[in-house]
C-alpha cells in the first residue's frame, strides 16, 4: 500500500544560520532530503500490510521497529557540507493504525498521515508522534 505524509504548519527554514531539511528514513538512509519551504510538504513511501497469527504486522524498507512498535521516520537535518546531517527525529507511530482496516484494505488503498510539522517550541516535530498529533486516513 502507498503511504502519504503531508505536513502542515512547517518550521522555520532555517535554524543556526543553514537551511533546514527533512525526508523520510530508508533502511538507515534519509531518503530524498530538501529544505523546508512552502505551506506544505508530501512525503511518499509504501508499506506491506501483513496478517500474520500473531495479528497485524507492517513491513517494507521505509518501516522500522520491531513487531508490536512499527513506525516510520522523518528526519531534520541541515546540509554540513558533506552532505545530510540530522538533529532531529519523529517517528510517525503505526501501531496507532485500526488492524481490522488495515487488514482489509484494498489493493490500491493510499494511508494518509496527516499531522503538523511544529512542535509546541515552534521547532521540527519530534519523538513519539501519534493521535491527535497524526491524523491517519485510509482512502481506500
Amino acid at each position: 500500500m502507498d503511504v502519504r505524509i503531508v505536513g502542515v504548519s512547517l518550521p522555520p527554514p532555517v535554524l543556526a544560520g543553514r537551511a533546514v531539511l527533512v525526508g523520510m528514513q530508508r533502511g538507515r538512509d534519509v531518503v530524498s532530503a530538501r529544505p523546508v519551504t512552502g505551506e506544505t510538504m508530501t512525503f511518499d513511501a509504501e508499506l506491506n500490510v501483513v496478517v500474520t497469527a500473531d495479528g497485524v504486522d507492517y513491513r517494507g524498507p521505509w518501516v522500522q521497529g520491531k513487531r508490536g512498535d512499527r513506525f516510520l521516520y522523518l528526519n531534520w537535518g541541515q546540509d554540513e557540507g558533506a552532505g545530510f546531517v540530522g538533529f532531529r527525529r519523529a517517528k510517525l507511530m503505526l501501531g496507532v493504525l485500526d488492524p481490522a482496516e488495515m487488514a482489509s484494505a484494498a489493493a490500491g488503498a493510499v494511508l494518509e498521515g496527516r499531522l503538523s510539522l511544529v512542535d509546541a517550541c515552534g521547532g521540527p516535530v519530534c519523538a513519539a508522534v501519534r493521535p491527535p498529533t497524526i491524523r491517519w486516513t485510509l482512502h481506500r
